[in-house]
């Protein structure tokens, strides 16, 4: 998209000055091309507006663009992404249940396996904390592993690959395993205290968690072409 800034310091007619790509107006700003109150426009702006007020707005677009970049050149190289934003706090949440579903699914399947490990079928009001931690060392290492397994390998959880979303790091590198585990990880503590770290999300202009900060990652939704 187009982006066009008036510069104060031409003849008037001659300020207005573009187009030109967000990679190039980040450029500018970077150099301290533009004040504050620089007005700038595009398409979609229903008229010039002071740099300090669309400097975020520009420097999230042009993060996107740029993994969504990566995306089809490193990540996904045989499909064509015609958009990507940022995704939002619903979808991840309906992301978060099918992977809760399929987790599920996991546990009963793996049955022969943690039946050995002391892992309880059913938890009753007199089950201790002692009975209690087999099973839930089980079901957090389930969980852990399960995310660092499908972030690392295809970028989202089943449940995010089925609504199109994908997990990036912020500056477009291919995940590695340790964002993958560090990620996984924190996330334990962004669903704690009522889920206050995956609330951020639905505030953060990024539509970043607890861990998606911590761990400097983004969730793009995938318009595919």
């Amino acid at each position: 998209m187009d982006w066009y800034y008036i510069d104060s310091s031409k003849p008037e007619g001659k300020r207005r000055n573009g187009p030109w790509s967000p990679r190039q107006m980040i450029g500018f700003a970077e150099q301290g091309a533009f004040a504050a109150e620089t007005l700038v426009w595009r398409d979609g702006f229903d008229g010039w507006k002071p740099w300090s007020t669309v400097e975020t707005e520009l420097k999230s677009e042009f993060q996107v663009e740029t993994i969504k970049e990566v995306i089809e050149e490193k990540i996904l190289p045989n499909i064509t992404i015609n958009k990507a934003n940022y995704a939002g706090f619903w979808v991840r949440l309906c992301a978060f249940a099918i992977d809760s579903i399929v987790l599920q699914l996991l546990f009963v399947l793996l049955t022969p396996i943690h039946s050995h490990l002391g892992v309880l079928s059913a938890v009753t009001p007199q089950t201790t904390i002692t009975e209690l931690m087999p099973t839930m060392l089980f079901a957090f290492s389930l969980i852990f592993f399960y995310s660092s397994f499908f972030v690392k390998n295809f970028s989202g959880t089943l449940g995010k690959i089925v609504l199109g979303l994908a997990v990036v790091r912020h500056d477009g590198k291919p995940m590695t395993w340790s964002c993958a585990f560090f990620r996984a990880f924190i996330s334990f503590f962004s669903s704690s205290f009522f889920g206050v770290g995956c609330l951020m999300a639905a505030f953060d202009i990024e539509k970043r968690a607890l861990h998606d900060f911590m761990a400097e990652t983004r969730v793009l939704k995938l318009q595919r072409a």
